[in-house]
């Protein structure tokens, strides 16, 4: 989903609905405000920051919204929370996409290693920011900081905004997954260009001016 908002100069924004980071209720909320939004075709709904350079952004721009007229914006969440709000969700499908018979460890240990047909994710998040070379995104919000990013978005838009949550599956204490602490170790470093970005959201929940800026870490498949 790609919500761009036409607000008055300085103001106007663009969000790209990266997978299990509230990118329903986000949608909901912004909706009546937003000039367009696109989730369809089904390829469109979770566009990345590449296909939005390639795709959306010469579009804004021949409608009169060069851009550096608009600020692109995304969520993001701590990595392996990320990668068990997948296994959550899916556990909810009735489907051969289920994952309501695996364990959070058995789901990473195929995540890890590129299990085509299992019900894991086939992107990551630091691919869905990252564009010819370096972070496309302005401005990047943690999840994990709501009353920050709900600030921003109802500043922007000049009303107090409401955000529903749908879609939620946050475990109980008796759902959560576990790994083993090797699991854990390969998925930290599986996602160090996950971790890159985190560490700069941890401690303000956002990152302003992050275009541009290159991942030290390379990006894996």
């Amino acid at each position: 989903m790609m919500t761009f908002l036409e607000l008055g100069p300085g103001r106007d924004f663009v969000l790209l609905a990266m997978p299990k980071t509230a990118s329903t209720s986000l949608e909901r909320a912004l909706a009546p405000y937003a000039t367009e939004v696109v989730g369809s075709p089904p390829g469109q709904k979770h566009l990345p920051a590449r296909g939005f350079v390639h795709t959306r952004a010469p579009r804004l721009a021949a409608q009169g919204h060069p851009r550096e007229s608009y600020e692109l914006v995304t969520m993001f969440r701590e990595p392996i929370a990320w990668l068990e709000s997948w296994w959550r969700y899916r556990a909810r499908e009735d489907s051969r996409q289920s994952t309501a018979d695996m364990t959070f460890e058995e789901f990473a240990l195929r995540f890890l290693a590129g299990d085509g047909d299992a019900p894991v994710p086939k992107g990551r998040p630091a691919r869905f920011i990252h564009a010819q070379g370096a972070i496309a995104v302005d401005r990047i919000f943690s999840v994990e900081h709501p009353e920050v990013w709900s600030a921003w978005f109802s500043e922007r838009v000049g009303v107090p905004l409401e955000f529903e949550r749908r879609n939620a599956s946050e475990p109980s204490e008796a759902e959560r997954g576990e790994l083993a602490f090797a699991t854990r170790e390969a998925l930290a470093a599986h996602f160090a260009p996950e971790y890159e970005v985190w560490r700069r959201l941890e401690a303000t929940g956002e990152w302003a001016g992050a275009r541009g800026t290159p991942l030290e870490n390379p990006l894996q498949s």
